[in-house]
């Protein structure tokens, strides 16, 4: 029955994305003639900067965003996102989640969650001077700088202030390209449609509030609202994060990554959940491509079962978040 073979496509649909990963193309043909956007600067792009604490600090690295956000990893943090490949191919396999992986999609049980995230801070943040910060939810910090990459951050917090010492992580990937992809993007809606041996078979655009319409039509049971992605944030250090959640105040949840590219002439990137690792089978390759102050994603996962063919396209559409 079409019951069933919706059913199976589910159960299939899912490991295939570990070979064939997920591409992203434009939604509309605002892009210049070499396919580069003309976005406007985000606001805090000269403050943008990774700093890579240095042994000892309460801190593995505090990084500043061109959009305005913060992002501190503490060393009590290890295990929120170096989760070993093994872990990682376990979620591929043994879920049957439609659009339940891929750059957006992580483990849930690697997922960090709720009040500072279990050992990272995240927000936005304000400049008040030269090199000096004020994080929402955090406190302050003055960039201090040296010779030869030698930096001091003096972290202030309701626990008192330290000058730490730090370098700047190589932020290389500088340019119109990069520039328009490094920013913050909100989630808006998505489509999904579904091919069975050519024909289609389910077409539907729903936002992003609605993303479990889709998957109760298709035989899944939904997702709780901090499994659903918010927003993602790209960083010229190679740093991207999926943050998770409907409300900006409770049931949120964040995993952080890294990215680089592949082939940036095409926009192709790689990605990897597994930290500067993308040999493994936590990588996989996405194509960029935007219109104007918005970015389309398109993942397409295809499988041959019983003599049929399987094929689904689900497309992401965001927004540069304000």
């Amino acid at each position: 029955s079409f019951l069933a073979m919706k059913k199976r496509l589910l159960s299939i649909a899912l490991p295939v994305v570990a070979c064939f990963g997920f591409m992203l193309t434009s939604c509309g043909s605002d892009d210049d003639g070499n396919g580069i956007p003309a976005l406007p600067t985000p606001e805090y792009e000269s403050s943008s900067a990774k700093y890579e604490m240095s042994a000892g600090s309460p801190y593995r690295s505090i990084e500043f965003t061109s959009s305005g956000n913060y992002v501190i990893i503490a060393n009590s943090a290890s295990d929120y996102s170096y989760a070993p490949a093994a872990a990682v191919a376990e979620k591929q396999t043994a879920t049957s989640k439609t659009v339940a992986s891929g750059m957006f999609r992580k483990k849930e049980a690697d997922r960090v969650s709720r009040a500072y995230f279990n050992g990272i801070y995240y927000g936005t943040y304000t400049k008040t001077g030269d090199n000096q910060y004020n994080l929402q939810g955090f406190g302050t910090i003055t960039v201090n700088t040296g010779g030869d990459n030698a930096y001091s951050l003096t972290v202030t917090t309701s626990s008192g202030s330290q000058t730490l010492a730090a370098t700047k992580a190589v932020a290389d990937k500088d340019s119109d390209r990069t520039n328009a992809l490094c920013r913050t993007w909100n989630f808006d809606k998505i489509n999904l449609k579904v091919w069975i041996n050519g024909s289609k078979k389910y077409d539907r655009t729903v936002p992003a509030n609605k993303i479990n319409d889709l998957l109760e039509e298709w035989g899944d049971d939904g997702w709780e609202e901090d499994e659903i992605p918010r927003q993602v944030i790209f960083t010229k250090s190679g740093t991207y994060m999926v943050l998770y959640g409907l409300n900006d105040y409770s049931n949120n949840s964040l995993d952080i990554s890294s990215w680089r590219w592949e082939n940036e002439s095409k926009g192709i990137i790689r990605y990897s959940w597994d930290i500067g690792d993308f040999d493994d089978d936590d990588s996989g390759l996405i194509t960029t491509s935007f219109s104007g102050k918005n970015m389309t994603i398109w993942e397409e996962y295809s499988e041959e079962e019983d003599g049929d063919n399987y094929r689904e396209k689900i497309t992401w559409y965001f927004s540069e978040a304000k």
